[in-house]
């Protein structure tokens, strides 16, 4: 089924400044309510003082999210308690730059909350969708800055940046150093002059 929507959840939780919030989640989501994966297509938090969205279920999949909605809309959880602390505009810059990238897949008609289809409070009562629909529809203001971050491929760090809610890594990064941290096979065939990774 076609995803036209998108829906925002927050975690309830603060947001750790050192351990990855994506993993205490996911754990939570199969250990304890049963989930074969996370519930999840996005999660936002921040790592050190950077900003980034973790990939979570495919996009293609069904969430475990929010009921009536889980087959028809992306479903994105910002890490926080929305309840009692105030989403900066960073974080409402963002999402909507995550909710653009989305777009670009998939006919999305509208940014709602958890709590516009479902008896809840989330994404929190101090979480204002409307502040994600106004920068989303700035159109191509949103998500063209280059925020400086971290990529980490199993312990070996590369200088990137965010644009948008995509991470890049920088021109100086090579080919040879990330193929060699991520440890693939890799097989070259001299007739094609093609290396294969695998």
């Amino acid at each position: 089924m076609s995803k036209e929507y998108i829906v925002i959840h927050h975690s309830t939780g603060v947001d750790h400044p050192t351990l990855p919030d994506f993993d205490s989640i996911r754990n939570y989501h199969m250990k304890t309510r049963g989930y074969r994966d996370i519930g999840y297509h996005w999660v936002v938090e921040k790592v050190g003082d950077v900003l980034v969205a973790k990939k979570g279920r495919p996009e293609k999949e069904d969430a475990a999210a929010c009921p009536g909605m889980n087959t028809r809309a992306i479903q994105i959880c910002c890490v926080g308690n929305f309840m009692v602390e105030t989403p900066t505009p960073e974080l409402y810059r963002f999402v909507a730059g995550l909710c653009k990238d989305i777009a670009t897949r998939w006919p999305i008609k509208y940014i709602g909350g958890h709590r516009d289809y479902y008896a809840t409070a989330c994404p929190g009562q101090k979480f204002d969708v409307e502040m994600v629909q106004k920068y989303y529809k700035e159109g191509n203001s949103v998500g063209k800055e280059k925020t400086p971050c971290i990529i980490d491929i199993k312990g070996k760090k590369f200088p990137g940046y965010l644009q948008g809610a995509i991470s890049y890594f920088e021109e100086e990064v090579s080919v040879r150093e990330v193929v060699e941290a991520i440890q693939p096979s890799i097989n070259w065939d001299s007739k094609t002059m093609t290396v294969e990774i695998k």
